[in-house]
């Protein structure tokens, strides 16, 4: 049942989930770098090949664990401990995809299958539901100017997106575009093509669909945190596939980003 009392989100705490992840190459400011294929605990996720149509996720090897079955489930508490300065994304990751070609330099049809069942409303509906370009193996040096064509959380469609921080050329695996939504959307319910007008050489790259949940800043060097207050403990839902995003304020890649997450249960 839902939590409605601080000694009920006290009752239902679990144990900490720990994590801890290398850096990269050199980083880009204010892009995102997701640390989904680095090495660390848990352990680096496989790129996915489920084609252009992408798959729903309910689980993904790499994933932070989520326990099942609560009837209601929250994000009580993060903290982050990095060597550099920036800032923690946490995230569900809805859907992936694979198949792009990185040197077509027309429109591409997607036509993503149906979100689970875990925007912001614990619906299909796309609220809350963001959508990012994550590269997998390094890029070659094209310069891509790269978008989407989406529908937006009311249904309509033939909105464009567009990466919030220009493409860089020669992206490190791991760099993340996340796209700006037209006027107006509060979050994408589908994907219907992926545009590059310029190639980008070589590489591995996938679209991907997520719910942002909580940012945990940090000064680097000292460990930060967030309770419930900070975080607005969000209603999570089951089969929820957490990960990361690393948010960089320096160009120096952290050698090690490593904390914990704490759900509560009803």
């Amino acid at each position: 049942m839902a939590i409605t009392t601080l000694d009920g989100v006290i009752a239902g705490f679990q144990p900490p989930q720990e994590w801890a992840k290398t850096g990269a190459g050199t980083q880009v400011l204010g892009r995102y770098y997701s640390t989904f294929y680095a090495a660390g605990r848990p352990g680096p996720a496989v790129a996915p090949t489920p084609g252009m149509a992408g798959a729903a996720l309910t689980a993904y090897a790499g994933q932070i664990p989520f326990p099942n079955g609560a009837a209601a489930q929250y994000l009580a508490k993060a903290n982050i401990w990095a060597n550099v300065s920036g800032c923690l994304v946490i995230c569900d990751r809805l859907w992936h995809q694979s198949g792009i070609s990185v040197t077509t330099t027309t429109a591409q049809t997607i036509n993503s299958v149906a979100w689970p069942a875990r925007d912001s409303n614990g619906s299909t509906n796309g609220e809350g539901v963001r959508i990012g370009l994550e590269v997998s193996t390094a890029t070659g040096a094209g310069a891509s100017v790269h978008s989407i064509s989406y529908t937006d959380q009311s249904g309509n469609a033939g909105a464009t997106g567009s990466p919030r921080v220009a493409y860089a050329a020669s992206s490190i695996a791991g760099a993340f575009y996340d796209y700006g939504l037209a006027a107006g959307d509060t979050g994408v319910r589908s994907v219907q093509t992926f545009t590059s007008t310029v190639s980008m050489s070589s590489g591995v790259v996938h679209l991907v669909a997520y719910r942002e949940l909580a940012r945990i800043p940090t000064t680097g060097l000292v460990e930060f945190g967030q309770d419930l207050l900070g975080i607005g403990m969000p209603e999570l839902f089951n089969d929820t596939v957490p990960f990361l995003l690393w948010f960089p304020t320096a160009t120096t890649a952290p050698s090690v980003l490593a904390g914990q997450i704490i759900y509560t249960h009803g």
